[in-house]
């Protein structure tokens, strides 16, 4: 789940959660009603699910749905369609079109210019179905004492949806156990960032865009909507003043995209072309990205309850549902921060938006569910996640998928956040690598001047192994037996200092790879939890080495995005992850084991960081200065 939830993912994983959106444009010219974005209605019929492995019977759904089918959300949208072209018409500036789309508007206006945001007929019954459908999936989720809890947002179309769902179930179970609440005290599970809700919490990590173009320049360059407005008008700008027309059009787009949500059958998409069409999607989906994407980690609350109401019902035995209704702005983060299908992706390139980001997948009753499983011959509890009704991958391990084990997802779930700081003085010259001391009490630095010293917690140097001139740039130790090994730039030496001596040191390995000589070679050193050593090569190209004292070189991974520096490496056994620190880009970053960045912190305070360790003993992690050989020790929540 992306710099998200965090879940930490396996490449294959990601890369085929990729692989099913990248024929998005396919998808379109089968399904031109996915141009509707988020005012596509998910479907309800019936989905065909895997069966669940032998002996697990479902017994819990934990479950965030948008609200149902509306009338349009913006408050004067019906108004300003009316006025224009009610203008337009006295003074004969309607084209042909234009005549026909007013004729047809006409029609509609007194029964939706006062519905403006209202769930619809269409979505009362929407919601009905989907909560026919869950409970026909998952007849023994509702089975005997089951009890199901629904909470939302204080929006009257969400509070309309939850009792619509709710009496959906009741129509399945009319003796079922259901208990509606809403109200400011339930929105940290809803929506977490509202600005009623009175837990609001602004701590948390920011994730920016990493491309520049604004929405502004986007819309310039993807739609011709001045063409649009041609097509409708004779003279465009005296219907609507040129600094207006585009707002106008994206009313025109939203509100002909909103018809298949209420009870009409008149159609207005034939004021666009279908390229038209597809431009204006693709500028929807430019502004939710966008508006999601730096705060989407802001939603980390709704994981959090997730979470705790799930293991509240494992714990007790309990069957039944938790039911949360809310809004797309918030379903959207919410499958960023998990990283559902791939929508945790960092998009560096704005043209990539629609291949990660598809907002058909936020439709109107959008749902994405938690299904837990347990067996009676096992302890081990699994859950699946339906995205709309389908199978959804996360970026977690999975011998069966969709199934996935829950402590796994647990123990991936937490996201580290990052707090105060102090620092430690050293005497270590421009220190470059960190890990744990032999005997546990402070840790060994890797000096690029002398070679390896011996720091405590509170700065205290001694050495430890040193030679004048070398290039020592990373240290790790093997927890089992001791043993130190330290990398050695310009000669791209990897070395053993045997335990408990510590007095000869022994050739591993040289990476010719990382070429002779050069600044820019092995950096960084981590121990793994299956016996092999992962090297970093800083720079040119970046490279993980995953390499064995006794085989050397297994494999290799190039990082191509995230990391301009592999500055140091860390491996985190809690997480199985990476910790690595760019002093390029001045982060900390929590990676997969092939370095992709699902977390970065920001470290502006260090000149340049070229060392971690993770100390979960003392909840922060240490890194280095190597121009200034202070130690930073970084307090995190969640570590």
């Amino acid at each position: 789940m992306t710099n998200r939830l965090l879940i930490l993912p396996l490449l294959a994983l990601c890369l085929s959660a990729g692989a099913q959106q990248t024929d998005i444009f396919d998808q379109l010219q089968a399904h031109p009603e996915y141009l509707s974005g988020t005012d596509y209605l998910c479907p309800t019929g019936p989905v065909e699910l895997t069966r669940a492995p032998k002996g697990y019977e479902p017994f819990y759904i934990s479950h965030y749905g948008r609200h149902g089918a509306r009338y349009a959300w913006q408050s004067d949208i019906y108004d300003k369609i009316h006025d224009v072209f009610g203008a337009a018409a006295e003074s004969d500036n309607l084209t042909a079109l234009g005549a026909s789309f007013k004729e047809r508007f006409d029609g509609l206006y007194p029964s939706v210019r006062y519905r403006v945001g209202d769930l619809s007929r269409k979505g009362w019954q929407q919601q009905q179905e989907l909560a026919g459908r869950m409970y026909a999936n998952f007849p023994k989720v509702f089975g005997k004492d089951a009890a199901v809890r629904a909470w939302t947002s204080t929006s009257t179309r969400c509070v309309m949806t939850m009792s619509a769902f709710c009496l959906g179930l009741k129509a399945q179970d009319a003796k079922l156990d259901i208990f509606e609440n809403f109200g400011v005290s339930f929105l940290p599970a809803i929506l977490p960032l509202d600005g009623k809700n009175p837990f609001r919490n602004d701590n948390y990590l920011r994730t920016p865009l990493r491309f520049g173009e604004t929405w502004e320049q986007y819309v310039e360059r993807t739609v011709d909507w001045r063409a649009i407005l041609g097509r409708l008008f004779k003279e465009p700008f005296k219907a609507v003043p040129e600094t207006e027309g585009w707002d106008f059009v994206s009313y025109l787009y939203f509100f002909a995209g909103g018809m298949d949500g209420i009870d009409t059958d008149l159609n207005f998409t034939d004021i666009f072309t279908p390229e038209e069409r597809v431009a204006l999607w693709k500028v929807d989906d430019f502004q939710f990205y966008a508006n999601a994407w730096p705060t989407h980690l802001g939603y980390q609350p709704i994981v959090e309850d997730i979470i705790a109401r799930a293991d509240e019902r494992i714990a007790g035995g309990e069957r039944g549902a938790d039911l949360r209704f809310g809004h797309d702005y918030t379903f959207l983060p919410l499958l960023m921060t998990l990283d559902v299908n791939g929508f945790g992706h960092d998009v560096a390139d704005p043209d990539e938006i629609p291949v990660w980001c598809q907002l058909h997948e936020v439709p109107m009753g959008a749902n994405l569910q938690f299904v837990f499983y347990r067996s009676k011959r096992s302890p081990k509890v699994l859950f699946k996640v339906l995205l709309n009704g389908r199978e959804a991958r996360l970026p977690l391990p999975a011998d069966n998928w969709p199934y996935y084990d829950w402590d796994a997802f647990k123990q991936q779930a937490a996201l580290p956040v990052m707090g105060d700081y102090t620092t430690v003085d050293t005497q270590v010259p421009e220190v470059s690598g960190l890990c744990l001391a032999p005997d546990g009490d402070g840790m060994l630095a890797a000096s690029d001047e002398k070679g390896v010293y011996a720091v405590s917690w509170t700065g205290e140097t001694k050495p430890f192994f040193v030679e004048r001139h070398m290039d020592c740039e990373g240290v790790t130790i093997d927890p089992a037996t001791r043993d130190v090994y330290y990398v050695v730039e310009g000669r791209q030496e990897i070395r053993r200092l045997r335990a408990p001596e510590y007095k000869e040191s022994e050739l591993l390995g040289v990476i010719k790879e990382a070429g002779y000589r050069t600044n820019s070679g092995l950096e960084a050193i981590t121990w793994m939890n299956d016996g092999t050593l992962l090297v970093g090569n800083q720079a040119d190209p970046r490279l993980l080495i995953r390499f064995s004292p006794t085989e050397g070189i297994l494999d290799r991974i190039e990082i191509t995005e995230g990391i301009e520096d592999i500055s140091g490496l860390c491996y985190d056994p809690v997480r199985n992850a990476l910790w690595i620190p760019d002093s390029e880009l001045r982060t900390v970053n929590l990676c997969t084991l092939e370095g992709k960045v699902i977390a970065s912190y920001p470290v502006p305070f260090i000149d340049n960081g070229e060392s971690l360790y993770v100390d979960r003993d003392r909840q922060c992690i240490w890194v280095g200065d190597d121009t200034t050989s202070k130690l930073y020790k970084i307090s995190f929540k969640n570590l």
